[in-house]
């Protein structure tokens, strides 16, 4: 229900609500709903059926009862922008809306609808949440934000966040991903979720726990504190470390990070986050070597520059979209 009405109010942008392919910039975020659980596909389906056809009913009322000409035919279900405006404020009233799988109806509050933030590959942004907190999204990064009276959640499908987090004794600030959750009082810190999970206060520390498997007899839950790092791999389940964090580790959101004695393999990991336009090494072995420099990472020309010049090789432009590192002739 939540998403069909999300959907329906975006006609401009959706055409055809239908069309489970087609669906805008929804369409990252509505797929990995799905990816969840197959079946809410067809939960989906059969709530924007109902809602197109309690619209059109509602509508066709409301035109008799005022005695209008009958409304212009149009082609497909799909009603007028106005109309699924209508039905979605319609849906609303009050702040709720019936939901029903053959249980007793229970009711919903509007607020509870899991809110989609999404950054493009090489896109940063800054976004204001309805609790006052604020987040900084990184390149390719999709967040899934629920904000009700009890509760304030984000969910990282993908991606890296810095979350600034307003204070509220009544409503901790959780955010979970990848089977890690840390619960904030307040303060700044940084979750990454990509190939593992990376956990980096900033102010103030954090409580993470885990849903994850962790060995033995370790705790299921530890305090992280404004200067260290948890960094654990996908699937991991090896013994948790809490080390120093690197200077470079919260650099991201200026974009120029300062590596010290870092594989090559790494920067141009990092770059390539940033840029449709990917950096590759001719010699592989090549990526082991180590630098130390600043480098602006969202630049992907500027990082192939500095890396041609301290390995000394030339840049292979021939391939589309590729920056290739390659041995001088």
């Amino acid at each position: 229900m939540e998403w069909a009405m999300l959907i329906l109010a975006d006609g401009h942008a959706v055409p055809d609500p239908t069309a489970l392919d087609r669906l805008g910039a929804h369409q990252a975020a509505f797929s990995a709903w799905v990816a969840a659980d197959p079946s809410r596909e067809t939960r989906y389906l059969t709530a924007v059926r109902e809602m197109l056809k309690a619209g059109s009913a509602a509508t066709a009322l409301g035109m008799r009862s005022r005695q209008q000409k009958p409304p212009h035919k149009q082609r497909g279900f799909r009603p007028s922008l106005p109309l699924a405006a209508s039905l979605a404020l319609m849906l609303v009233a009050g702040g709720i809306w019936w939901q029903s799988q053959g249980e007793a109806p229970s009711l919903i509050t509007q607020s509870e609808a899991r809110t989609p933030i999404e950054t493009r590959v090489g896109e940063v942004r800054t976004e204001r949440l309805a609790d006052g907190s604020s987040v900084i999204l990184d390149t390719d990064t999709l967040l899934l934000v629920t904000m009700t009276a009890t509760q304030r959640s984000v969910e990282i499908k993908r991606g890296r966040a810095r979350f600034s987090v307003v204070r509220d004794a009544r409503r901790p600030f959780v955010v979970h991903g990848a089977g890690t959750h840390v619960t904030s009082a307040g303060g700044s810190f940084d979750m990454t979720v990509r190939n593992g999970v990376r956990i980096s206060p900033i102010e103030s520390g954090v409580t993470i726990s885990f849903t994850r498997r962790v060995p033995g007899d370790q705790a299921k839950q530890l305090q992280l504190h404004p200067g260290q790092l948890l960094a654990l791999e996908a699937g991991q389940a090896a013994e948790i470390n809490v080390i120093s964090a690197p200077r470079s580790e919260q650099q991201w959101v200026t974009g120029v990070k300062s590596f010290d004695n870092v594989p090559i393999s790494d920067i141009i990991a990092e770059a390539n986050s940033y840029s449709e336009t990917k950096i590759e090494l001719a010699t592989p072995a090549l990526g082991h070597r180590e630098i130390f420099a600043d480098i602006d990472i969202r630049d992907i020309e500027r990082v192939a520059q500095a890396l041609a010049s301290f390995l000394d090789v030339t840049i292979d432009r021939s391939k589309p979209n590729k920056l290739i590192l390659a041995e001088k002739k």
